[in-house]
């Protein structure tokens, strides 16, 4: 498979850096613990989620502003709530807490989107999968060991399930799919350019099938590689 242009959203940019190298379950860990203090925490999580980010991109050699490339529609999204939730109907007035409230939910989104897009820009698919095995092969090894001397049929099959991770299999292809989505997406979007597509909503309905065609035949090709390789979810 030909490497993922840079420029493509929740594509992965090679490089030596500190981040790159770090354990992909660490990074995982940190994506997620920055996308909770975020949610949870308001303004402290979002400042200083928002600073990690900045700093953990630049240490990395990626711009800032490239994690959030692909997010143009999630924009339009969050500005529509930001709108929604900033004015009263009943009687019309602008409200300030809304104003307020909305602001930190649409900061919230872009800094998940954001961080996820960093994620994936400094982590490969093969270490992603492998950090899910081990972490799956470690909270499964307890119970190996207790059905491991039962010799009913039931414990045996179990057993062979346990020793062979499905759960990372299946997690890291969903998420896997993300950056092939943005990829088939830009691939089938310039081609509708260059052929002088019209813009607006008549764009949105010639992409979406011809992506999920293309996001169709990827998953088949998937499907096929594991099964030569002996898995199956």
């Amino acid at each position: 498979m030909a490497r993922l242009k840079p420029e493509i959203p929740y594509a992965y940019c090679p490089g030596s850096s500190s981040l790159h190298r770090l354990p992909a379950g660490l990074k995982l860990f940190l994506f997620l613990s920055l996308s909770f203090s975020a949610f949870f925490f308001s303004l402290p999580g979002l400042l200083g989620g928002g600073a990690l980010l900045v700093l953990g991109a630049l240490s990395a050699g990626i711009r800032p502003g490239e994690l959030l490339r692909g997010a143009r529609h999630l924009v339009t999204m969050v500005l529509f709530v930001l709108a929604f939730r900033s004015f009263r109907l009943f009687p019309p007035a602008f409200t300030v807490p809304g104003f307020m409230a909305g602001i930190r939910f649409a900061a919230t989104i872009l800094l998940s989107f954001a961080g996820a897009s960093l994620f994936f820009k400094v982590t490969t698919m093969t270490e992603f999968r492998e950090s899910l095995a081990g972490a799956e092969r470690f909270l499964a090894y307890p119970l190996i060991c207790l059905v491991k001397p039962l010799r009913q049929e039931w414990a045996r099959r179990l057993r062979y399930r346990l020793e062979r991770p499905r759960l990372s299999l299946g997690i890291a292809l969903l998420l896997g799919f993300l950056p092939q989505f943005f990829e088939i997406w830009h691939t089938v979007s310039g081609a509708y350019t260059v052929r002088a597509g019209k813009k607006g909503i008549s764009r949105i309905i010639a992409l979406v099938p011809m992506v999920t065609e293309g996001m169709m035949e990827r998953a088949a090709e998937t499907a096929r590689a594991l099964e030569a390789r002996g898995l199956s979810l």
